[in-house]
């Protein structure tokens, strides 16, 4: 099993970002601490773009927090 800690604010930003897509039933959270210094956050969705199925992906904590 793998747990990911992921902090209050961050949580709030990624269903903020959710809400944009209402249509989007699943979401994929990645968090890569492999540096040992912090963790890398991002959330990507599938969503219809002008008829397209598109992937839309955000990085909501990176190397710019630490």
């Amino acid at each position: 099993m793998n747990i990911v800690s992921l902090h209050r604010d961050d949580i709030e930003a990624i269903a903020l970002w959710i809400q944009k897509y209402p249509a989007t039933d699943y979401i994929t959270i990645s968090v890569d601490s492999s540096s040992g210094i912090g963790s890398i956050v991002k959330a990507a969705l599938n969503a219809v773009v002008n008829g397209d199925l598109v992937t839309v992906s955000k990085t909501f904590v990176d190397e710019s927090s630490w």
